[in-house]
């Protein structure tokens, strides 16, 4: 079995971990007599600094919220006072000639859920929570969880957030698998929403980015044109911090149902000047190959082609004659070759990747003004011809103490993207997957390289104009976008008093989106040519105010906040199409005899008020209250208004424990929240009118008429999701093992749906409210350090979560079923069942009788269900992964294994292989049938005169009259029925395990005393799937990030990367 070695490649992966120590200089040891009282730690460091000459260089985070220093005595060294104030449990102190360098160590912690190595449990760090209020980590009442910045580019992936799968226990991250710069599907805690947008609110730097995608593929095709996700810049990130529950997102309201992802960015140094430089090159390949069967060739019913007419119907289709070198056989082109197995697979039509990334930052700074300059440059050429991504990011960030009194903190970031030749996916004429995967195993993929004659015609070779030669697909039929995208924020904060202090934000998130698609002239399935060009603009505009008060009193500590909100959306996107190619060749828009022209204009906003309280009773309870009321454009004007509350309470029961050795820290949770789902999409409350360009013009004029195809409704309410949660936070034997736990349970009600109504209305759907799913789980996050040295390190770390969700109700418009999406072929459908698991995936079943046999019809051919049922869910029972790190002096190796179990997936690849005889799966009965069908004809018999002698056994109960068959079937036929009826036959599990990640760091030794570190690193990225159930295609495979999840149709392999970094501060 293939579990067992996994299993054993699992247990090896512990081979990993990284963790240093820092060895003291002599000027640490200068002994200084010291008597301070609730000095400032800033202002204790610059005392140091008075007497000793030594600098200091830390992250804010080091100093934002620690406790004020209190110290009195005599000869105490320096190194002895900061291990006073910074603990080395959880601080790393080292040393650069005269500079001391203060940064959280990185060891385990039973809150922060990462499976990178994370600092320590640290009583007073201070982390980022919704609306970038700071708070002390060990006060929050709920689930917390925080990726480090570097994490995200130790084994980097040219999508940014790809980086955090099997790191964050709850957080599903789910590639598209459509190619450069294409989407990811991210998910917290499960599926909450029916045919919509499933992922959680993404938050840079407290603006909201806009991660919606410009287009995605569905079951007829298209393409995948990325998402808002593109923006952030994995060198920018100081960390991410994932808000899973209700209670850690409900300040964001009506847009915090599925969680939130918060990005804080890089601030510049407080003192002096640091330059940083990352080179990162590497190469990418095919990562899982196809294996399909090389013993038939091209042709049907055992026979080959008689002439090249004959050859261009089946150059797709392997059910000629087993091959042999003695045979020839005929081609589209009119030639004859040899009968045998292609000298190239279908893998040789790929090529070898490559990919760079090169990035520059230099910060600079003093006590009263930090200025960060940041610039990365990306290009990649993807396995496909002809595809090739380039991406420029810029990003500024300035803080600043304008006065004793006001601060100020501004970002802006820019991108600019180009991407040639996105994949086209699903069933899109040039998606070469889906065409490669068909080919004859004697077709070698490098004679389609002849796709065109003298003339620049193309070439007929499969008699299909929906099957595009690939190479004329990739050469002949390009397509191109271009990004350019800001994303900022202004932010100024006034201290009215020690105890009260406003701030005043406003954010922007712009972006311009082009994307043009050529179909050449002499195309089959469009042989005058056409072009598709879509131009979206797209702007959010954020402005916040925020009142914060803190105050002490004796063993009690309060914080309030209160704040108001304003959300501005502008959306316009305009489609040209054009048809009729006037001359071939020039493939300009003004080429093109016919040309339409469409636009559609969305605004939206959203005015909101906010509330939290704080409340610390020493450092033992802490209770945490939220509030907030949003007013939506997009609902009814009598009631559009909507109040989001939270509550979440944490228990530190160690602070009653006077001997800590064994327990060193432990904290009880519990939170209950409401966030909720407005009607995202504007427009749905009445009928709005626009021109219909597929209506010849009167006069020169458009005919107007009713620009929706929804019955809109105009008592539309607000999704509603309310969530439970309750964990422990534990640390044992001096933070050496750390243990977080949590369970949760949410329900999502009142959902936005278009339900079906009948054509004869007019309409096509009919938008309602209905559906309530219940999301239970748990997530479990072990993290241990077996050997902490000075020289050798190893730390290892588990991350485990287990999602059960149900459909509680459903609208009666919307029952028994809820369709979300539907496969190309056979019949099987993403639906809802009222009482079902999320993402059940229906169709029709062999039809067997009351004993479970097979029902046959009067040719021994499998009969099937009349109805559709139960066939598989999309979702998995559970996740996981494993992290290990091991270091030994200047040396690290990291490997990260990521595990996703149960679940299934519809493989409409494999359907098509069985349908054109491809699939190894195939091979049974084939040379017996062969061999009856020679002794029929030896015999003189007709097909309906003879009995087989050999073929596919089949065995079952004939359909008229409940008898018991055994017979031989002709392999061809059994498939046929079964694959353009059956899709039981092509469900398979979705379990995997992969070698995500996996890197060797060397940590150069100081050369020169201008360089503070320097690092090369070998890298690796989806390196190897060590377990899969699924043949042919990545268990991940999908071509859209929002329903299509557990249908595959004609996917792209999965890439492997590997590559080498060097990065070096001074």
């Amino acid at each position: 079995m293939k579990v067992l070695p996994t299993l054993g490649l699992l247990v090896i992966s512990m081979l990993a971990s990284l963790t240093g120590i820092a060895q003291p200089l002599p000027f640490m040891q200068q002994p200084l007599d010291v008597k301070v009282k609730r000095m400032p730690v800033v202002q204790f460091m610059k005392w140091i600094t008075a007497r000793t000459g030594a600098s200091f260089a830390y992250p804010n985070e080091v100093v934002e919220g620690h406790a004020p220093v209190t110290m009195e005595g005599s000869h105490i060294t320096v190194q002895v006072m900061l291990e006073r104030i910074f603990p080395p449990a959880q601080y790393d102190i080292r040393t650069i000639g005269q500079q001391i360098i203060i940064r959280f160590r990185k060891q385990p912690s039973a809150v922060t859920d990462t499976a990178q190595p994370t600092r320590m449990l640290q009583m007073n760090t201070v982390v980022v929570t919704a609306l970038g209020i700071r708070r002390q980590q060990h006060t929050l009442g709920y689930a917390y969880a925080e990726v480090r910045g570097n994490e995200l580019t130790a084994a980097r992936d040219i999508h940014p957030l790809n980086t955090l799968s099997g790191k964050v226990a709850g957080l599903d991250v789910s590639p598209v698998n459509s190619g450069m710069s294409g989407s990811v599907r991210l998910t917290l805690r499960g599926m909450r929403l029916l045919g919509a947008n499933n992922q959680p609110l993404l938050v840079l730097d407290g603006i909201p980015v806009n991660n919606s995608s410009p287009g995605q593929a569905e079951r007829y095709g298209g393409y995948d044109l990325g998402d808002g996700t593109a923006i952030v810049n994995p060198d920018d990130v100081e960390t991410v911090s994932i808000l899973k529950g209700g209670a850690s997102a409900a300040l964001y309201g009506s847009r915090a149902a599925n969680g939130v992802l918060l990005i804080t960015t890089k601030k510049g140094v407080a003192k002096g000047l640091e330059v940083a430089f990352m080179s990162n090159v590497g190469l990418e390949q095919s990562n899982d190959p196809y294996h399909f069967q090389e013993e038939y060739g091209s042709g049907r019913d055992g026979m080959l082609p008689v002439d090249a007419a004959a050859a261009r119907w089946v150059s797709q289709y392997s059910w000629g004659p087993k091959m042999h070198p003695d045979s020839l056989v005929w081609l589209w082109n009119g030639q004859q070759v040899p009968y045998v197995n292609a000298r190239h697979t279908i893998n040789h039509f790929f090529r070898q990747g490559f990919r760079s990334t090169h990035s520059l930052s230099a910060s600079a700074g003093s006590e009263n003004l930090r200025v960060r300059l940041s610039y990365t440059n990306t290009r990649s050429k993807d396995i496909l011809p002809e595809s090739d991504l380039q991406r420029h990011h810029l990003s500024t960030r300035i803080t600043a103490n304008l006065t004793r009194r006001l601060e100020a903190d501004a970002r802006f970031s820019w991108l600019h993207e180009q991407v040639g030749n996105r994949p086209a996916l699903s069933d899109n004429p040039n998606n070469v997957g889906y065409v490669l995967s068909g080919l004859a195993a004697n077709i070698d993929p490098d004679w389609l390289q002849v796709y065109k004659d003298t003339a620049g015609r193309y070439i007929n070779w499969n008699n299909n104009g929906y099957q595009v030669n690939p190479y004329w697909a990739v050469h002949e039929q390009p397509n191109n976008s271009q990004q350019d995208r800001l994303h900022g924020f202004l932010l100024l904060k006034y201290k009215l008093s020690p105890d009260l202090a406003v701030q005043l934000r406003t954010g922007v998130d712009h972006t311009a989106f082009t994307f043009q698609e050529l179909m050449n002239y002499y195309t089959p399935v469009n042989p005058l040519g056409a072009i598709n060009v879509k131009d979206r603009r797209l702007s959010e505009i954020n402005a916040d105010l925020l009142l914060t008060y803190s105050r002490r009193l004796h063993q009690l500590g309060i914080t309030l906040n209160a704040g108001a909100i304003r959300m501005d959306y502008y959306e316009r996107v305009r489609n040209m199409t054009g048809r009729e190619m006037i001359q071939p060749g020039n493939r300009g828009v003004e080429n093109f005899g016919t040309r339409m022209r469409t636009e559609m204009v969305l605004r939206k906003r959203t005015n909101s008020l906010y509330a939290s309280l704080d409340i610390a009773y020493k450092r033992l309870l802490y209770l945490s209250l939220t509030g907030r009321n949003d007013w939506s454009s997009t609902l009814p004007a009598d009631h559009n208004a909507y109040f989001y509350p939270s509550a979440s309470a944490a228990f530190q029961f160690t602070e009653l424990l006077k001997d800590k050795r064994v327990l060193s820290f432990g904290k009880l949770r519990v939170s209950v929240a409401q966030t909720g789902t407005d009607a995202a999409q504007p427009y749905l409350l009445r009928l709005s009118y626009s021109h219909n360009p597929d209506i010849p013009r009167i006069k020169g004029y458009s005919i107007g008429g009713v620009a929706v195809d929804h019955v809109p409704f105009a008592d539309l309410r607000p999704g509603v999701s309310r969530g439970y949660e309750a964990g422990v936070d534990l640390a044992f034997f001096n933070h050496r093992m750390g243990l977080d736990a949590t369970w949760y349970q949410s329900n999502t009600r009142d959902q936005v749906l278009n339900a079906p109504v009948s054509i004869t209305t007019g309409y096509t759907s009919a938008v309602i409210n209905s559906g309530n799913i219940r999301n239970r789980g748990v997530e479990i996050g072990l993290t241990l350090i077996p050997i902490a040295g000075k020289a050798f390190n190893w730390e290892t770390r588990f991350i485990f979560s287990r999602n059960s969700n149900r459909i509680r109700s459903l609208n009666t418009l919307v029952s028994p079923y809820y369709t979300m999406s539907v496969a190309r072929w056979g019949n099987a459908s993403i639906v809802a069942k009222e009482g079902a698991a999320y993402g059940m995936i229906s169709g029709r079943h062999f039809l067997r009788d009351a004993q479970g046999r097979m029902v046959l019809d009067v040719n021994h051919l499998p009969r099937y269900t009349a109805t559709d049922s139960y066939l598989g869910n999309n979702q998995y029972d559970w996740t996981g992964s494993i992290t290990n790190r091991v270091s030994y002096k200047r040396f690290s190796v990291t490997c990260l294994l990521d595990v996703k179990y149960g679940g299934n997936i519809f493989s409409m690849t494999n359907l098509l292989a069985y349908a054109n005889g491809r699939q190894r799966g195939t091979l049974a009965g084939r040379q017996e049938w062969a061999r009856s069908e020679q002794e029929r004809i030896s015999a003189g018999k007709r097909p309906e005169e003879w009995t087989p002698t050999g073929g596919l056994l089949i065995q079952g109960v004939q359909a008229a009259t409940g008898n018991a068959v055994s017979a031989y079937v002709n392999p061809q036929a059994y498939w046929t029925r079964v694959s353009d009826n059956i899709p039981e036959a092509f469900i398979y599990p979705a379990t995997f395990v992969k070698l995500r990640e996996a890197h060797l760091d060397y940590r150069l030794p100081r050369f020169h005393h201008r360089f503070r570190e320097a690092m090369v690193s070998l890298t690796g990225r989806n390196l190897l799937t060590l377990y899969k159930a699924v043949p042919n295609i990545d268990p991940e495979s999908g071509y859209n990030n929002i329903t299509a999840q557990g249908l595959e149709y004609g996917s792209l392999p999965m890439r492997r990367s590997y590559g080498v970094k060097f990065s070096v501060q001074f």
